[in-house]
């Protein structure tokens, strides 16, 4: 591992800080040769930590420190793939609206989709509950309007070829009812196209925080952000294949303009 210096002349050295299968804090990670996390390294600007075990992703950050105090955390970097976020950068300030966040994109043999996730609290976003939503239902989405559209006619011309049947008028107009609203529901469905994005909410009811299903897109426009405030965000991949396996970005700040 390495970093750049920290423009605070006090500092007297560095700390590495790392933990196995996910970047949720606190970083408490056991099993390097050099000790437990964090492991001081010194005044350097490179460090090695050994006898990791194999096949197994961790996630790393740094802090620097002096005599009587330490820093944040740097952010996190990983030995497997991760989300790398491109815009908005680190502590970026005056932040025009609409924001456009961007992130790269996995390596070809990854198949995930993406989710991103911002607001106000870093608590909130970092550990966000994140609800798998399952993908639309490809081809027509009016089919099962349109289904119950014709057995509700069948009935009904049934019904008027059929004069022995006793039904009370409420009841036929009930049935009118029905056939009316499905063929409404039918005729509005299937909308939504363009974008591979969804656009879906993934949180719990109860999260004040944003998210943003976009499917293989790798960058989302947000006109709902407020004037000058700081806001936290990250993206979430997710396997096609096994909704449990993700690969989370790290979480990153920044500060909308003035408007």
């Amino acid at each position: 591992l390495s970093w750049d210096p920290s423009p605070t002349p006090e500092v007297a050295g560095y700390k590495i800080y790392y933990k196995q299968d996910n970047a949720n804090y606190p970083f408490d990670g056991t099993g390097a040769a050099e000790g437990n996390s964090p492991v001081d390294v010194g005044d350097t600007l490179s460090a090695t930590l050994t006898e990791l075990g194999d096949d197994v992703v961790y996630f790393f950050t740094v802090t620097a420190y002096s005599t009587d105090s330490e820093s944040s955390y740097s952010n996190v970097v990983s030995n497997g793939w991760l989300p790398a976020l491109v815009i908005p950068t680190v502590g970026a300030t005056n932040e025009p609206v609409p924001v456009t966040f961007r992130w790269e994109t996995a390596p070809s043999d990854y198949d995930v989709t993406y989710t991103l996730f911002y607001g106000t609290d870093q608590t909130e976003v970092r550990n966000v509950e994140i609800i798998v939503v399952p993908p639309p239902i490809s081809g027509n989405n009016t089919i099962l309007p349109g289904v119950i559209v014709t057995l509700v006619a069948l009935l009904l011309l049934t019904l008027r070829y059929r004069p022995a049947t006793k039904l009370s008028q409420q009841a036929v107009a009930l049935l009118y009812v029905i056939l009316l609203g499905g063929m409404l529901t039918a005729c509005g469905g299937g909308g939504g196209g363009g974008d591979s994005a969804s656009d879906r909410s993934t949180t719990s009811t109860e999260s004040t925080v944003f998210s943003v299903n976009k499917g293989s897109s790798d960058y989302h426009q947000a006109y709902d952000l407020e004037p000058s405030t700081t806001y936290y965000w990250k993206v979430v991949a997710t396997d096609t294949q096994d909704p449990n396996l993700t690969y989370e970005s790290e979480v990153r700040q920044f500060t909308t303009e003035n408007f």
